[in-house]
């Protein structure tokens, strides 16, 4: 089982001082964690060659950019857990943790993090309008999970939380993918997944990888929803999925 306690890596150096930890490297993407301390805020940048997703999993604040076709001051948008963002290259973006909490996300980068394109935006400011939150509809999905699901064709990409409830009746057996790898992160929540005939125990901060082939499930083990991320490259495909 390919197992990563996200909390174990090492905190990698970033001109935001961000607690930051580099966790997967595809040659197509990069996947960082990072958690923003409370009331934190980023510095002015923006990424030339780079385009990024966050993925929101924990807390709450607003994402400041300052794109081609907003006014000089640009806009906000709205973060919070369950919240997907895109950021286009030389767009400059600043992220503000509004909360006395942490402020939690996964950074996807494509293509994978290079530290030498990042560039800080000096004498410019983000002070627009806000975008209000606007959070995927939730779904059904196959397995028996309720899901927010995002996709990024274009990528070959996608994300999508998923909630899982401790119901023996909604469980499925376990399933594959022929083509798709798969990546799990756990925002929330304790749990049981089996990966190719092994289990193992689930928590915050875990990150598992399931590679094509590899038949796969999930349970949660408390009264409280299991709440996950999956990530998967290529794309998800419902056509992909086998028992």
């Amino acid at each position: 089982m390919h197992h990563i306690k996200i909390t174990e890596l090492s905190i990698a150096a970033n001109v935001c001082g961000q607690v930051l930890r580099e966790v997967e490297k595809q040659p197509q993407w990069s996947m960082a964690h990072v958690v923003m301390n409370p009331m934190a805020v980023s510095l002015l940048h923006q990424h030339r060659k780079m385009e990024e997703i966050y993925v929101v999993t924990r807390g709450f604040g607003r994402l400041g950019l300052l794109t081609p076709h907003s006014k000089p001051t640009g806009h906000f948008e709205k973060v919070a857990a369950g919240s997907v963002h895109r950021i286009e290259p030389k767009v400059p973006h600043i992220l503000e943790n509004e909360t006395a909490g942490t402020l939690e996300h996964l950074v996807f980068a494509f293509p994978p993090f290079n530290p030498k394109d990042v560039h800080l935006i000096k004498n410019k400011t983000v002070c627009g309008w806000t975008h209000e939150l606007d959070l995927q509809e939730e779904q059904d999905c196959f397995d028996g999970a309720k899901i927010l699901p995002y996709s990024f064709p274009d990528l070959d990409i996608s994300m999508a939380f998923g909630r899982v409830t401790n119901d023996s009746k909604k469980r499925k057996k376990p399933h594959f993918h022929k083509r798709t790898t798969e990546w799990i992160y756990v925002v929330e929540g304790e749990g049981t997944i089996l990966i190719g005939g092994e289990e193992g125990s689930m928590s915050h901060g875990d990150w598992f990888r399931i590679d094509p082939r590899e038949p796969h499930a999930m349970r949660s083990d408390t009264p409280e929803n299991l709440v996950v991320v999956c990530v998967c490259s290529p794309a998800f495909d419902m056509n992909d999925v086998y028992y």
